[in-house]
């Protein structure tokens, strides 16, 4: 064996020892490392079970006891606006149409004019029912000048006196038929119809122009045998009338039907709106809501219903103090937008977050205020 075989072993068993001491290192330092990594997530959820602030705080909210309370019961029905009252104003008497004076679908005045009649006939009635009126008038004078002188039998002054009273009739009718030449509106309203021209002829009984009143106006609605019970007249009603922008009107119930509609098998209550403004119209579609009674709910400020994908979900208080998610199902209070009904999913008694939500996510540890629902 030469000086330079002798060398090389001492340096191959040195190699090999140190690649055994840099192992050992590398996997003591391997599983420092490992125990380390797994303190440091330990920690990190702590952390986020303790809130989401840097510095570890619970987040602060307030929360209400859920508690069943009388809640009023309201159905929504619809229906079509009606007039309060309307009719057709027909022709008294035969002749043509010298001027319409309304226009369809305006407004008109009481005893405000439609249409006039050519009155050439009705006047020269006038005028000679005026002549044999003044004649008998006459005729009755000197019979009575001739009765006092006892020259007059008192069957020539009945006779007299009889004619007269016929001719003064026929005056009074020849001077309401040249009245009903002139075809006026019996009260204010709007002329729905009115499909006349000048020069037409009309006999009597033809139907010249539609009017209504809508200064109020009517709302009939279906109500079941069930519900039917608990409405009075007198009740209000709120309205919503969807052609106007959904616009709510105060409405009163002022007629309840006592038997039910013979195709529907539904109890008619009519509920008046006041149109002093004359904004609603007949025809327009309307949806009343009416109060029934009231039952026990739970009711929340809308404020603590978080919606998602259509659902919606409240947090809710453990007795660990933490905020657990549950999935409810609500509906609006009528009358105030401001609250929902939960009709599932909440039971009575659970603390429930109405503020601060913005901050919680499900299972994290909160500091809760109670707070009283008014």
């Amino acid at each position: 064996m030469s000086w330079l075989s002798e060398k090389r072993i001492p340096l191959v068993v040195l190699g090999v020892a140190g690649l055994v001491v840099m192992a050992s290192c590398w996997g003591l330092y391997s599983s420092e490392g490992s125990v380390k990594a797994r303190e440091r997530a330990a920690r990190l959820a702590a952390a986020r079970d303790a809130g989401p602030s840097e510095s570890g705080a619970r987040p602060r909210v307030r929360a209400a006891v859920a508690a069943r309370r009388p809640s009023a019961q309201v159905i929504e029905l619809s229906g079509v606006l009606e007039p309060i009252r309307s009719t057709w104003v027909a022709a008294e008497i035969a002749g043509s149409v010298l001027e319409v004076s309304a226009a369809e679908h305006a407004l008109i005045e009481a005893q405000g004019v439609l249409v006039r009649l050519d009155p050439s006939l009705p006047q020269a009635q006038v005028i000679r029912a005026e002549a044999s009126h003044a004649l008998a008038k006459s005729e009755l004078a000197r019979q009575e000048r001739l009765g006092s002188r006892s020259v007059a039998s008192e069957a020539e002054l009945d006779r007299a006196l009889a004619e007269e009273r016929r001719s003064f009739a026929a005056l009074l009718e020849a001077q309401t038929r040249l009245g009903h030449t002139t075809i006026r509106a019996p009260f204010d309203g709007l002329v729905n119809s009115l499909d006349l021209d000048p020069g037409a002829y009309v006999s009597p009984g033809t139907p010249i122009a539609e009017v209504l009143d809508t200064s109020t106006l009517e709302l009939t609605l279906p109500v079941s045998d069930r519900q039917v019970g608990a409405i009075e007249v007198g009740d209000k009603a709120r309205v919503r009338i969807d052609p106007l922008g959904n616009r709510m009107v105060e409405g009163r119930v002022v007629r309840k039907g006592r038997a039910p509609q013979a195709t529907t098998q539904r109890y008619p209550v009519v509920v008046a709106l006041e149109n002093q403004e004359g904004e609603m119209l007949p025809g327009m579609l309307a949806y009343a809501l009416l109060d029934v009674g009231t039952v026990p709910a739970i009711r929340l400020p809308a404020r603590a219903v978080i919606r998602e994908f259509e659902l919606d979900y409240v947090f809710v208080i453990d007795a660990d103090d933490r905020a657990r998610r549950v999935r409810v199902a609500t509906r609006p209070v009528p009358f105030r937008p401001d609250q929902l009904e939960v009709r599932e999913g909440l039971e009575e008694g659970a603390r429930v977050v109405v503020s601060g939500l913005q901050q919680l996510r499900d299972g994290v540890l909160v500091e809760a205020a109670p707070v009283t629902l008014p």
